[in-house]
């Protein structure tokens, strides 16, 4: 027998939550502050435009504080193609009242939508010129290969390096990422070291292992000289990651990054240095973030930890607003807004006996929690899914679907 879901709770979740429709967001402005005196100290905001039926952000406009004054510093006009990818982003500096070219992104993507040519310019005495490019390739959809392109004081681009990644028989899961250098006088591309990649039971990355390259006997090492060792909770959310340097035939503890969540956004990331001396991780900073109803970021703060007060500072504040930039009809329209990322969304929104999965990308796996970190039970590649068997309450399921994973709230009554 199901019992009734609390109604004053159930009312303040569902003020978050909608059953068939949408909402996108979008950035109004952003608001940074520096800890100054004591205080948090007002110095810079970002101002955002959009366009392209709004829901392309054209314009980033930072401003500076002078006195009692904003003034303007530089800002971004970005330009994009029918597929909704960019495809120009220009910096305009302000200078004598007036402004000024600086620099210049462009991209360039092929059939299938994959960025190609990645090109940084600088306008040099009123001509752009062409500092750094990035190549990429592709097999279909998966990256093969980036080759950086280099200016390097001459007036042509040269090589510089390139990474070369390998999947293995999955053709989807990063195994290795192989990194070269480029020896112009001889044009030979060559090796110097290697990252290799471990994964759990439910994909996502275990360890990761930085390999050198031995030239004398032209083979990559037996073993890494750095390593990263992730660590997940009952919810298989990242929990922590360890550094590790290779000394002396084993392993010593270099840095640890610790993660806190709140109902499936990240709250709290703390960085940790291992005090070698002592054996035991000493504080270093941390990162607090809190979230609106809607799960959209509105404030960050960077702290140092202070080893002489045992406390932490503050040091960067960022504020950022959000408005609704549209909402549409997920379930019913059949014409649908492009979106450059993939969308998802459940419904209905309290359920009694199925919730169906709506995305744009396939749906892999649907694993439901309780709130006590608890999993339930594992739906695989099912969009529609039973859910009778669960009693009255709050759950939270994570989707992967695509190449990405979201975790979505969900009521059952």
């Amino acid at each position: 027998m199901k019992h009734h879901y609390t109604f004053f709770v159930l009312a303040f979740i569902l003020g978050s939550l909608n059953s068939n429709a949408q909402t996108e967001f979008r950035k109004d402005s952003t608001h940074i502050y520096s800890w100054f005196n004591g205080d948090w100290l007002h110095q810079t905001r970002e101002l955002y435009a959009y366009d392209y039926e709004g829901n392309k952000e054209t314009n980033l406009l930072r401003l500076h504080a002078s006195g009692n004054n904003w003034v303007n510093y530089y800002q971004r006009n970005k330009n994009y193609d029918a597929s909704n990818n960019i495809t120009e982003s220009i910096q305009q500096n302000w200078r004598a009242g007036a402004w000024v070219d600086a620099s210049r992104d462009t991209y360039v993507y092929d059939g299938m939508g994959n960025e190609i040519r990645f090109q940084y310019t600088i306008k040099i005495d009123g001509i752009w010129t062409v500092f750094r490019r990035e190549i990429s390739t592709y097999n279909g959809n998966t990256l093969s290969s980036k080759t950086f392109e280099n200016r390097n004081g001459g007036n042509d681009l040269v090589p510089e390096k390139r990474f070369l990644y390998d999947y293995g028989l999955t053709f989807y899961t990063l195994q290795e990422e192989i990194e070269q250098i480029y020896y112009p006088d001889v044009d030979v591309w060559q090796s110097v070291g290697k990252i290799k990649y471990t994964y759990t039971d439910f994909n996502e990355i275990e360890k990761i292992e930085n390999i050198g390259f031995n030239q004398q006997d032209g083979a990559f090492n037996d073993f890494a000289t750095l390593q990263t060792i992730f660590n997940y909770n009952a919810l298989q959310q990242l929990e922590n990651q360890v550094y590790q340097i290779h000394i002396n035939e084993s392993y010593r503890n270099q840095e640890r990054y610790l993660f806190v969540y709140d109902l499936g956004n990240q709250t709290e990331f703390i960085r940790q240095e291992w005090d070698n001396t002592n054996s035991i991780w000493k504080n270093a900073s941390r990162i607090l973030r809190t979230f609106d109803a809607n799960n959209n970021e509105k404030s960050l703060i960077y702290q140092s930890w202070k080893s002489e007060t045992d406390s932490w500072q503050g040091f960067t504040r960022i504020d950022t607003f959000w408005s609704a930039s549209r909402a549409f009809d997920i379930t019913l329209t059949t014409n649908k807004p492009k979106e450059t990322e993939p969308t998802i969304s459940v419904y209905p929104n309290p359920a009694s006996n199925f919730i169906t999965i709506n995305s744009t990308s396939p749906v892999n796996y649907v694993t439901f929690f309780n709130l006590q970190g608890k999993r339930l039970f594992l739906s695989k590649n099912q969009t529609k899914i039973d859910v009778s068997q669960l009693e009255s309450g709050l759950y939270l399921a994570k989707i992967e679907y695509g190449s990405k994973t979201i975790i979505k709230k969900v009521i059952i009554n």
